[in-house]
């Protein structure tokens, strides 16, 4: 458990931990470089063994999926009373391949959109925005496998 009240994070400061299967931060601000590509590209190197992943009452400066969805081995996402500005959160088609679980107890967190195809081993979803419903919440009907 890591719990940084004043300074932002830097998740290259893991970068040594490459057998790391749990994280749990709390009281953090989560900042990362997206507006340069290789800070989202590298998270899978940051990370290769990470199963779980959680936040709690975080300050997320940036939508952190693109970057989540990187890990190659995560099973659980939990961001509970999380605190998010941008409004909106976007799973790509492709992302979290592994994902079983994930959790969204946002403090403010207008709009989820997941793509069609993503998260296809999930197996429990819960989303809240805390004081008020989503405006909207964009998830694809999933289809029954084979019997």
């Amino acid at each position: 458990v890591v719990d940084q009240k004043r300074a932002p994070l830097d998740f290259s400061s893991f970068s040594k931990l490459t057998n790391l299967r749990v994280l749990k931060l709390e009281r953090t601000t989560i900042k990362l470089l997206s507006e340069s590509e290789e800070a989202v590209g590298f998270m899978d190197v940051i990370f290769p063994s990470l199963e779980s992943l959680t936040l709690v009452e975080s300050n997320l400066e940036e939508d952190l999926m693109p970057a989540f969805q990187k890990f190659p081995r995560l099973e659980d996402l939990v961001l509970k009373n999380c605190d998010y500005l941008g409004g909106k959160m976007n799973i790509s088609a492709q992302g979290f391949g592994r994902l079983r679980k994930l959790d969204l107890i946002m403090v403010r967190l207008n709009e989820l959109q997941i793509e069609e195809e993503a998260m296809p081993n999930l197996m429990e979803l819960d989303v809240q925005n805390q004081g008020m419903p989503l405006a909207k919440a964009g998830c694809p009907p999933r289809r029954a496998g084979p019997v």
